[in-house]
């Protein structure tokens, strides 16, 4: 079997907990190659799932640290093939290792690497890097075997810079087999947002649209998983403005917002299945693992419309498109769902369907290992 390293930013926490959502991802690549992973988290060296997990703490030192630690496992666990899970950095780093044992090199793009970066988080040498991200995505992409997306918006920016290399198209893991098993769902009268709060992700737009809908629909609560730098700032945002002049006694907005910190996979499957959409409001957006999720418990689902978030809602069939950062907009689609549970739950089974049709835990793993071991597609198949 080859020796496969992948190097990311992904934080595995181990003495936390497992992050039990990835399980079934390792353990079905371990059966056809033998995984190693370079990343973040702790403690330093985990072996589990048939994988084994080399992680670092983050911080100013963690590229340093993990090219030389790299370097070392390309030269003595004889690694065959290197998956750098960025353009950026990561693939930077790959190409030099490529370069130094001849080894071979996957790139992959899980999102907007131009812009993406700087609506996670602040940065206080943003000009500099926005100079120095595009020639690193290029030095990287250009310089690849093979590249790999994760929804066709990813797909054609990846071409506009190395159209002639093999392409692989797939998204990101979810263990969607567990939500494909999900039989007993209720539509039950919440809206639900699952995924960091980051600015990327634009949860305040949606509490916004919900602002403007909620005296219509005074038995629907918002429901909030997950957690981030953004949680502050979000439960300031849902605090009263002004409205209570014509709200009964004791009314407060915030209650009707809930907001539940970060939840397993487990826990968050058994809110969902009851819940009565799905919004991701995001700003930038790869693909969007949690529309995956939702549709496959027969869920209707809202996204903005950007990047690769179309690649999984068909306005109109399964859900409803609205042009990203514009509130009025998201509450106009959540008005004509709220008032339509016939609606909802029929496109519900359409979203479904489409899951069904083109996702599964196994259908990953087998891409995963053709991308490893084939030629994909190239400009002229694309």
């Amino acid at each position: 079997m080859k020796n496969v390293l992948f190097i990311g930013t992904t934080n595995y926490d181990f003495k936390k907990a497992s992050p039990d959502h990835l399980k079934e991802k390792f353990l079905g690549l371990s059966r056809k190659i033998n995984v190693f992973v370079l990343a973040r988290g702790r403690p330093f060296h985990k072996k589990i799932w048939g994988a084994d997990f080399y992680l670092l703490r983050e911080g100013f030192f963690y590229w340093p640290l993990a090219f030389w630690l790299a370097f070392y496992l390309c030269l003595f666990k004889k690694i065959d093939v290197l998956i750098s899970q960025s353009p950026l950095i990561e693939g930077f780093v790959g190409t030099i290792l490529k370069k130094i044992f001849r080894k071979k090199l996957i790139v992959e793009i899980h999102g907007d690497w131009l812009e993406g970066p700087f609506l996670s988080k602040k940065r206080r040498l943003e000009k500099l890097e926005r100079k120095i991200v595009p020639f690193l995505a290029k030095f990287s992409l250009k310089r690849a075997d093979k590249i790999r997306a994760i929804s066709q918006w990813t797909l054609k920016k990846a071409r506009e810079i190395a159209p002639h290399k093999p392409y692989f198209v797939f998204p990101t893991f979810t263990d969607i087999d567990i939500f494909l098993e999900g039989k007993e769902t209720k539509f039950d009268n919440f809206i639900l947002f699952v995924g960091g709060l980051e600015q990327v992700k634009g949860v305040d737009i949606l509490i916004d649209a919900f602002r403007k809908i909620e005296k219509e629909f005074p038995e629907f609560k918002l429901i909030v998983i997950g957690y981030g730098s953004e949680l502050k700032k979000l439960r300031f945002q849902v605090q009263p403005s002004g409205e209570s002049a014509s709200r009964p006694a004791g009314f407060k907005f915030q209650d009707k917002v809930e907001f539940k910190g970060h939840l397993s996979l487990e826990e968050t499957k058994n809110i969902m299945k009851n819940c009565y959409c799905l919004v991701l409001p995001s700003r930038s957006e790869g693909l969007g693992r949690v529309l995956m999720e939702a549709m496959a418990l027969g869920k209707p689902v809202i996204g903005s419309n950007i990047e690769g978030i179309p690649d999984l809602i068909k306005d109109g069939q399964n859900g409803f498109l609205f042009e990203k950062g514009d509130s009025g907009k998201l509450a106009e689609k959540l008005r004509i769902l709220l008032n339509n549970k016939d609606l909802a739950k029929k496109m519900g089974q359409k979203g479904r369907k489409i899951v069904e049709q083109r996702f599964s835990n196994q259908k990953y793993i087998n891409s995963y290992i053709r991308m490893i071991n084939c030629q994909g597609m190239t400009n002229s198949q694309v």
